[in-house]
């Protein structure tokens, strides 16, 4: 075994400890030791991290679980695409559990991930992969009309990727747009405005047939009739999607 797989073996044991104090300060030094540019691990310390690192969001102690999470994105950029896979599969079922800090707490280590994606062409296959797991589960989580919390950190994630990997994305553009118009109509005004919110980030980057399936549904719904309470978020969301679109717009009004 070598000195940093021993050193990193030792600090997964501490992390086991009944005492949070000794849980606290060895997830603190698996931090510092992630932080370190020439740290390499072995696949099994790979697996090992990751698996206490998720059990740990589930720590009684709050000061462990945001440790935790604040582990995870040092380690994006040490561990090979399985180990994250892993991380991402557990976050996600973890953000439509039962427990609203479980959920809480791995939305955060969601949104922390995804910040650390490579954009780089060397690790497009990375972040495809990893977008394309997120991205069905969230497509699944907005769906949960019973549960508005659970809609909402998923509009709110969903938001974060498509504002920084709108790219990666391109070929869930339109199950998104799918999933995200029906969201429009949701009782719930805040859904209402994290929906507008997410399409504005899909417009940049999403074709000018998909652009124009949007901009007509739109336009579409605001001709039905008298205005409803539903009304207004449409004209908000043309109004947003005009800022974004620019010229793109143009074509659709008269």
């Amino acid at each position: 075994m070598s000195n940093v797989s021993y050193h990193i073996s030792n600090l997964l044991e501490k992390m086991t400890s009944t005492d949070k104090d000794f849980r606290f300060m060895a997830t603190n030094d698996l931090m510092l030791e992630l932080q370190k540019d020439s740290i390499k691990l072995d696949e099994d310390s790979e697996r090992k991290v990751v698996t206490m690192l998720l059990k740990l969001l589930e720590d009684k102690n709050g000061e462990v679980q945001n440790l935790a999470v604040k582990c995870l994105a040092p380690l994006v950029s040490k561990v090979k695409e399985p180990q994250v896979e892993t991380m991402v599969d557990t976050l996600c079922s973890n953000m439509v559990s039962d427990k609203e800090q479980l959920r809480d707490i791995s939305s955060m280590g969601l949104k922390t991930v995804i910040a650390e994606l490579p954009l780089s062409s060397s690790g497009l296959n990375l972040t495809a992969s990893v977008c394309k797991k997120i991205t069905s589960q969230l497509i699944g989580a907005m769906g949960k009309q019973e549960d508005v919390s659970v809609q909402l950190e998923a509009l709110d994630i969903l938001s974060d990727m498509l504002g920084r990997l709108s790219g990666a994305l391109v070929g869930f553009h339109s199950s998104l747009l799918s999933s995200l118009l029906p969201q429009l109509t949701s009782p719930r005004m805040a859904v209402r405005k994290r929906s507008i919110l997410a399409l504005s980030h899909l417009v940049p980057c999403c074709s000018p047939a998909l652009f124009s399936q949007l901009t007509e549904h739109l336009l579409t719904e605001l001709a039905k009739g008298p205005p409803t309470s539903v009304t207004r978020t449409y004209i908000q969301c043309l109004a947003t999607i005009s800022r974004q679109g620019g010229h793109r717009v143009g074509e659709h009004l008269e």
